[in-house]
């Protein structure tokens, strides 16, 4: 059912009404640390919008597989580009979906240090006059999209009792957001659209079509779906998000896996800090860190294990690791998604 997770309309963040937006701000902890998914509707990206980005995105998956392959993520040293069907790994098994991932355009940093700066650089792009428009649409969707994540990040703030700005001065000067597009056909028997996981940054937001397909999993072990709400975004909590507010907000577990009749198209936006951003817990009160304490389901939750740790045997989302960097943990999220990728180019670099 669609109403396992709350429908927050956020309009009045955008109001002058102080005491309207603290009791918004409220709301919104309160999903985060009860289910780590939430919805979002009149966050000031009309509809119109909305449809235009997701139309580009499905004219760009209805281009020949030859005209994608010419930037195959196979080519990029920042794990950037198009990439077919069962490219991924969610746990060691084979997503079945098709993905296009973008991030900030930049120039590449020679000889990176920390090896984690390696993933500074440029985006893959098809020449305008083969999809022409699409370079623009989602790139100014993206930007809209950080606008409202730095929105949203300050009604966390202040949930957690920090001044509004908090998170957001902590995301440093050069934050790292990217972009997923993608294709699911509909998935084959004892296949997974995307496997069980936790988003391994700070926050998602996702835009769906009208299939459904999104599950994640409640604070108690059940799994719920999260169906597809003209004019909202899907919001949800990363593991590092989780890590700095001592688990008080919960990155709740999630797959895809497509049922229905027709492909699904939807597009995953993750906003994350600068790569050099220290892991520093958040200086949330003595009572919230005491509602951590006594529930087991938050008590408990646990990070993504890296490639070397599922290789040891330990369990997919039980690391025992404590990143102290965004871009060490961010580092793990793409070898251990892309092992091929990463051994071609940072053979010495697999953790």
């Amino acid at each position: 059912m669609t109403a396992k997770i709350p429908v927050i309309d956020i309009s009045d963040w955008f109001s002058d009404d102080q005491l309207a937006g603290r009791k918004l701000a409220e709301r919104v902890g309160l999903a985060c640390h009860e289910k780590g998914f939430f919805y979002v509707k009149n966050h000031g990206i009309n509809e119109h919008e909305c449809q235009r980005y997701m139309q580009a995105l499905k004219a760009f998956f209805a281009l020949p597989i030859s005209t994608k392959q010419s930037i195959d993520k196979h080519h990029s040293r920042q794990f950037r580009g198009w990439e077919q069907l069962g490219s991924e790994l969610t746990n060691n098994i084979t997503d079945y979906r098709e993905q296009l991932d973008i991030g900030v355009d930049s120039e590449a940093i020679i000889s990176p240090d920390p090896y984690f700066l390696a993933l500074v650089g440029p985006n893959q792009w098809l020449p305008e006059e083969i999809l022409p428009g699409f370079r623009t649409i989602v790139v100014d969707f993206q930007r809209k999209l950080s606008r409202l994540s730095v929105c949203l990040l300050e009604m966390m703030s202040v949930a957690l009792g920090l001044d509004t700005q908090h998170i957001n001065r902590v995301f440093g000067k050069r934050p790292s957001p990217y972009s997923k597009l993608i294709r699911y056909p509909i998935t084959k028997p004892n296949s997974q659209g995307v496997g069980i996981h936790k988003d391994s940054g700070f926050l998602t937001l996702l835009l769906q079509d009208d299939t459904p397909g999104l599950k994640a999993q409640a604070t108690d072990g059940s799994w719920y779906e999260v169906e597809p709400i003209a004019g909202s975004f899907v919001v949800n909590i990363g593991e590092l998000l989780q890590l700095m507010s001592g688990n008080y907000f919960v990155a709740a577990p999630h797959c895809v896996s497509n049922a229905g009749r027709v492909t699904r198209y939807s597009s995953a936006f993750f906003y994350s800090p600068d790569l050099t951003t220290r892991l520093e817990p958040l200086p949330i009160s003595d009572e919230k860190r005491d509602q951590v304490a006594m529930s087991e389901a938050h008590r408990n939750a646990g990070l993504m294990a890296s490639k070397t740790e599922m290789e040891q045997g330990v369990g997919s989302m039980n690391s025992l690791q404590n990143p102290t960097v965004f871009g060490e943990k961010y580092w793990q999220r793409w070898v251990r998604s892309y092992p091929d990728i990463a051994a071609r180019f940072y053979p010495d670099n697999i953790i």
